[in-house]
């Protein structure tokens, strides 16, 4: 292990005497970042796939990364019992280590799926991260999605978006010093306060949704941010959705313009289009299909049904592919030179997105990534 994994005296001092203080960071998760030409830009692990071996090293490295390049987010998945997304099983863990070798940049889970979990768990857990980071934490929490998911807690199931709406309220409390009241094996009644206590005196939460306008709505209604991807709807269902997110909050009585709306793309800046392009196509119509067996497996009726047609097109799969490959990268991606960079990026921006999550970990080498994200951080130089 290299002498630049770990805090050195100097950065460790610093931080005692912070938390000693109670001098605790303002949230950078609670409003919308300043007005800007483009998106913040992060950085979003997700499947676990990469020209290494190693998925750690690719996260470690990354993080040093875009820490110093002006990045403002790190977010790392929870994902179960799948070979892609294996590799992150616990976002709070990947944090902990993302918090030792970072000083800026927000360490988010893109998401913790509360409905899996005791919510005592998650705030000790994230508190934790929150200490060792100097108040740098960020959550989008999820309902789940993959039936095989809750062989972890199979009673939340049915009702995982009102356990997901329980348990995030009980987070907040348990995250602002609100005890919380459990029963014992005896049958005893306790007042529960988790440790340790964070340093954020709230806690910043995004709600992780995709297609669901009715999850949009209630996002704004609730105050919280948003984490979403071009998964089944395009850009212009993206902009109707951020609109009713934006009249939600309104009507909840809530700055309309303060909600964060974080945006997933996938992510390669080349020396050129063209050549971008080409260099992502095997790995992104490899990662497309993965989706396919992940989905038919899901236990949802709908996405079951849509994956055994595409399964079921043998030899006109592969054309399918190409075709859906075509239209993500046209539309949906952040793929291309630092010019299309900065126009998909201006786009999106106009459409009301205020960071993009740059996805990387999708079958490119290391040495790739850090060049595609070295060149797209130009963009944050020049301030866009």
């Amino acid at each position: 292990m290299s002498d630049d994994s770990l805090l050195d005296a100097g950065q460790l001092a610093r931080l005692k005497a912070k938390l000693r203080s109670g001098d605790a960071p303002e949230s950078a998760g609670d409003q919308r970042p300043p007005a800007s030409a483009l998106p913040e830009l992060g950085v979003i692990f997700f499947s676990g796939l990469s020209g290494d071996s190693d998925p750690y090293d690719l996260l470690v490295e990354v993080s040093r990364f875009v820490d110093r390049a002006g990045y403002n987010a790190v977010w790392t998945p929870e994902r179960h019992f799948t070979e892609v997304g294996g590799a992150y099983p616990n976002p709070a863990l990947l944090g902990a280590a993302v918090a030792m070798i970072t000083e800026n940049v927000r360490i988010r889970s893109g998401s913790v799926n509360l409905p899996l979990h005791d919510t005592l768990r998650v705030a000790e857990e994230w508190a934790l991260v929150d200490n060792l980071s100097g108040g740098r934490v960020d959550l989008a929490v999820a309902p789940g999605w993959h039936s095989r998911d809750f062989v972890l807690k199979p009673e939340a199931y049915e009702t995982r978006g009102q356990v997901l709406n329980e348990s995030r309220e009980e987070l907040r409390k348990l995250w602002r010093g609100v005890a919380v009241e459990r029963t014992d094996p005896a049958g005893q009644r306790h007042d529960i306060l988790t440790f340790p206590r964070p340093v954020q005196p709230d806690l910043p939460l995004w709600l992780t949704s995709s297609k669901s306008v009715d999850s949009w709505r209630f996002a704004g209604e609730q105050g919280l941010n948003v984490l979403t991807a071009l998964i089944n709807f395009g850009p212009a269902e993206l902009q109707n959705r951020i609109r009713i997110y934006r009249e939600a909050r309104a009507r909840a009585g809530l700055d309309p313009e303060a909600g964060v709306v974080s945006l997933m793309l996938h992510t390669y800046v080349g020396t050129d289009t063209y050549e971008a392009v080409e260099r992502v196509r095997e790995p992104m119509i490899e990662y497309l299909g993965s989706f396919v067996t992940q989905h038919a497996t899901s236990g949802q009726a709908e996405a079951q049904d849509k994956a055994r047609t595409l399964q079921n097109l043998d030899a006109d799969r592969d054309e399918f592919l190409e075709m859906v490959f075509q239209r993500y990268v046209s539309s949906s991606s952040l793929i291309g030179d630092v010019k299309q960079a900065r126009q998909t990026l201006e786009g999106f921006r106009d459409m009301g997105v205020d960071e993009v999550a740059c996805l990387v970990d999708f079958g490119l080498s290391k040495d790739e990534v850090l060049a595609s994200l070295g060149r797209l951080s130009q963009l944050l130089r020049k301030g866009a």
